[in-house]
């Protein structure tokens, strides 16, 4: 091989991929440390050099040598140009013989005056990964509202203080082991606190512990008149006056108290996990949670044909509730299973509340059992939950049949139980009850099965194919009875001559359930950017005890997918048709009634309107249309806009909800300024509408235009939000800017029918929700590891609602909370030190 092809051929160095770089040959001449000859023979690659190399500089020219002059000038630039003419002009191989010696040879000496890559960077040390962190701060509120804190918030005005922390350890590297631990804490006022600790060894075991508290605020505004709030017997003040109408009870103002309805929530569980070989895990979990407080509830003293009552009244929580999980699963890259099996007990503390009825009587007439049936003689008793116990067995796996293909499958077996004992059917002693009931508990026993199998697969270019199947039964399997129950505590038991001929007499409906779902999708991605997928979904539902027994839907959807050069966007389509069996309006009443009765006169079949539908049985069809878009205007904007709409028309309902729609349109637009500066901004409306009719049933007639009336709903929902983040010191000061608005409206159109004379036909008052919030952030590091942060929020709400109005006497026969509709105006301040180690 001629020296010149030699040089030809390993003067450019070699790359990763078959690219090739230009190596002047001073720098080829001490690659890795080797000689010029030896370099270029051994085709060294500049990438595999060691990452600490000593500095790439010619070897320092002989003494005298340190000034080349005219005559090293024109040898290094002779050396130079027969190099190139020796690369690119194979004419010139004598050339190129003759003179790549002597370059070789000179240009160690004086390629340093005319290349000198210089000193490698000096390698900063990587920065210091901080994973413990403790903040301690302090904030200031300016009001007190339940509201405001009304899911864990602070709600009282002052300071209060607030805490974070986050440490953990590992075994040393080189220790030979793996255990390690953690700790989180966190605090936000008095009532908001969470703590959970892990410890284990990686690979083998861990256990961890957690503790969470925070109280659900109901409302500091309501009243209420009776005595013991928080016990199970509720009684009236002893100069109490009862009346007809709560408008009139001489000493409402006087007896009210204030009320304040709250619960607080406690949790505490635990996990142990152990791993006992490769791809196995066994894990034990428990969790008990309390809730102890109060809530609104109200109860109802009279029967539905002569004026009943309600009465608001403070219900007590004390409930317990506890779950304890085992389970045993295995993983590899092919199979994928887990076996469980979960106990849950749920506990009430108290069974019933007792109250005492304030009115003396109906507005109009007289109750069945007369005085009796008021004040001061008689009392109302609420059941709360009862006690149940829940067993359940659960099977889940997948298996990767192919790289490609996947098969899942999930089978779960729940038995739920209840059997606390059954409450008197009815807590007044003045009323007469010869009938006992038919057992002393419900016997409550419900078997649950679910079951899903799935596969999806990508075996083809371009295709993906997916299917599954859902199965839902739930199968009551409590026994009936006939109850001859005492309607709100007001009359006494029904005792007919004919045994089982009375309306009061009924019989419980152990409701049963099965859902099964199929669905099936495919796509095809038509270019690289562009997907299309076409799918089915047929739901199936059977019943018992209800109007309609089996209803049958099937939805068809097609959706497209595009990416372009500066964004992508969709777009979908769905259609979907339910039908269900013949209508039988009369069939729960007839189920739940006797023989007796029923055959005892015409007039004791059902109540029910006969050409009313209840819209989630109901024939529906519904359109659904959505799309979105997201692309880049410019280099630093991007834009996310997404919309959507879908009408339900229940085409066989003549009576009931008819039609009803949703609109949907969501826009969001992000912005960076320049680095260390963005902002963003997002406006949202929703709007939800409804059209239903009403008949009313003053006649025998069922298709009287002036008997029927109408309703429009209109919800809709504004929200819109600006945020900016600003580095305003790199790597020292951070600020952050927010302004939140949402304003929410209900719009009721009343169509009246002309039947009723005293009926209003103007539309009920609009409702309104308006919420605009400001927050506003600092973060400051004082030094690595050492940050102050400072915050501020403003919060205004404001709720008009007329179903608030009129205090605790709205009307005659309701006895109700007074709760305020919800006004505020919060100022909140914080401040905080965090330190990371």
């Amino acid at each position: 091989m001629s020296r010149t092809r030699h040089f030809r051929e390993n003067f450019h160095l070699p790359l990763e991929g078959g690219q090739r770089i230009r190596c002047p040959a001073s720098t080829a001449s001490r690659v890795g440390g080797l000689s010029a000859e030896q370099a270029f023979s051994r085709k060294t690659k500049p990438e595999t050099l060691p990452p600490q190399t000593p500095p790439l500089k010619t070897q320092s020219p002989p003494a005298g040598a340190n000034a080349p002059g005219r005559w090293g000038e024109g040898l290094s630039k002779l050396g130079r140009t027969a190099i190139h003419f020796a690369r690119h002009i194979d004419s010139l191989l004598l050339f190129g013989t003759l003179t790549l010696p002597l370059s070789l040879t000179i240009l160690p000496v004086f390629a340093q005056d005319d290349f000198d890559i210089g000193a490698a960077p000096v390698q900063k040390a990587p920065p210091q990964i901080l994973t413990n962190a403790v903040e301690i701060g302090s904030g200031y509120q300016n009001l007190n509202s339940y509201y405001f804190g009304r899911y864990g918030g602070v709600t009282g005005a002052g300071p209060f203080p607030t805490f974070d922390a986050t440490v953990n350890g590992r075994s040393p590297w080189d220790s030979g082991h793996t255990w390690f631990w953690n700790i989180n804490a966190h605090l936000y006022g008095p009532d908001t606190r969470a703590v959970q600790a892990d410890i284990g060894e990686q690979g083998k075991w861990r256990f961890s512990a957690n503790y969470d508290a925070f109280t659900r605020w109901f409302t500091e505004s309501a009243q209420t008149p009776f005595n013991d709030v928080g016990t199970s017997q509720l009684t009236l003040p002893a100069d109490w006056i009862g009346n007809v109408s709560s408008q009139r009870f001489a000493r409402l103002g006087p007896d009210l108290k204030p009320l304040d309805l709250q619960t607080a929530w406690q949790s505490v569980g635990g996990d142990y996990v152990l791993n006992p070989r490769d791809g196995y895990e066994v894990r034990f979990h428990f969790d008990y949670r309390h809730r102890d407080g109060l809530r609104p509830n109200s109860i109802a003293f009279g029967n539905e044909s002569n004026f009943p009552v309600g009465v608001f009244f403070p219900q007590p929580v004390d409930y317990d509730s506890n779950r304890f999980v085992a389970s045993i699963g295995y993983a590899d890259h092919t199979w994928q299973w887990n076996a469980a099996y979960t106990f849950s007990v749920f506990r009430d503390a108290l069974t019933s509340v007792t109250v005492q009825n304030p009115y003396s009587q109906s507005i109009a007439f007289s109750w069945p059992a007369g005085g009796l049936a008021g004040y001061p003689f008689a009392f109302g008793q609420y059941s709360l939950p009862p006690d149940s116990d829940a067993h359940q067995i659960l099977l889940s796996g997948g298996y990767a049949a192919t790289p490609k293909t996947r098969i899942t499958a999930r089978v779960a077996f729940t038995i739920q139980t209840q059997n606390a004992p059954f409450l008197p059917y009815t807590a007044n002693p003045n009323l007469n009850v010869p009938t006992p009931l038919p057992r002393a508990s419900l016997d409550g026993l419900d078997h649950k099965t679910i079951a899903n199998l799935g596969i999806t697969s990508r075996e083809w270019k371009n295709w993906e194919l997916s299917a599954s199947y859902a199965y839902d039964g739930r199968k009551n399997l409590t026994p009936q009875a006939a109850f001859a129950y005492v309607t709100n505590d007001v009359q006494d038991q029904p005792n007919p001559a004919v045994p089982g001929v009375s309306p009061y007499i009924r019989i419980n409906l152990p409701y049963s359930f099965t859902f099964e779902q199929a669905k099936a999708d495919i796509a095809y991605r038509v270019t690289p950017r562009t997907r299309l997928s076409l799918s089915y979904t047929g739901d199936f539902q059977s019943r018992t005890y209800q109007e309609v027994s089996e209803t049958t839907e099937h939805t068809v959807k097609a959706k497209a997918l595009s990416a372009f050069a500066f964004g992508s966007g969709w777009v979908s389509y769905s259609y979907a048709a339910r039908t269900g069996t013949n209508y039988a309006d009369d069939y729960p009443w007839n189920q739940s009634h006797t023989a007796a009765y029923l055959n005892a006169s015409p007039n004791d079949r059902s109540i029910e309107f006969p050409l009313l539908r209840k819209y989630e049985l109901a024939d529906r069809r519904r359109h659904e249309a959505k799309g979105g878009v997201t692309f880049d205007p410019m280099k630093a904007v991007t834009v996310d806009v997404s919309g959507g709409y879908d009408k339900d028309i229940y085409n066989k309902s003549l009576f009931g909800l008819l039609s009803s729609d949703s609109l949907l349109f969501d826009v969001d637009v992000s912005y960076v300024v320049k680095s260390g500066l963005s902002a963003s901004a997002f406006y949202s409306f929703d709007q939800i509408r409804s059209n239903q009719r009403g008949y009313f049933l003053a006649t025998l007639s069922l298709i009287n235009p002036a008997q029927a009336w109408g309703a429009q709903n209109r919800d809709s929902v504004h929200s819109a939000g600006l945020q900016a983040d600003w580095q305003a010191i790199p790597g020292k000061l951070s600020l952050h800017t927010a302004y939140y608005l949402s304003f929410g409206a209900t719009h009721i159109d009343v169509e009246s029918t002309p039947f009723i004379t005293l009926a209003a036909v103007s539309p009920l008052p609009d409702a309104h929700e308006i919420t605009d919030n400001i927050n506003l952030r600092a973060a400051y590091t004082v030094q690595p590891g050492t940050t102050l942060r400072l915050g501020y929020t403003f919060e205004r709400h404001l709720t008009t609602d007329w179903a608030y109005a009129g205090g605790v006497a709205p009307v005659a026969q309701i006895l109700g909370s007074g709760m305020l509709p919800p006004r505020y105006t919060a100022h909140v301040v914080s401040f905080s030190a965090r330190r990371e180690f």
